[in-house]
């Protein structure tokens, strides 16, 4: 059985919300990643809303690392929040889930 990936944009007082619900994985990361990228154009915090994903891989990881990174280049604020398992074990194995929540490298 395969998930696809869905996702809403919100607001969150200052912030822009992509609401996800899905897996994230190889099929789709370039879907969100764009998405983020983006709307790190023209918002100042963007936040990925994971309570809804069901899977993350490497890929999908990736695609949360790249935006990121991206935030970082543009002055940017990127974090995701409300990860449940399996997804919030991934990013406690990787040790970047403090860092895509909005902390330090």
């Amino acid at each position: 059985m395969t998930h696809d990936l869905d996702y809403d944009i919100d607001r969150d007082g200052d912030a822009a919300v992509i609401s996800v619900r899905g897996d994230l994985d190889l099929r789709n990361r370039e879907a969100l990643s764009m998405t983020a990228i983006g709307l790190l154009s023209d918002e100042k915090v963007v936040i990925v809303d994971l309570s809804e994903v069901t899977f993350l891989d490497s890929s999908g990881l990736s695609a949360l690392i790249r935006a990121r990174h991206e935030a970082d280049r543009l002055g940017r604020e990127f974090r995701i929040r409300a990860a449940r398992e399996p997804v919030a074990r991934l990013l406690e194995i990787s040790g970047l889930g403090p860092w895509l929540a909005g902390g330090d490298p």
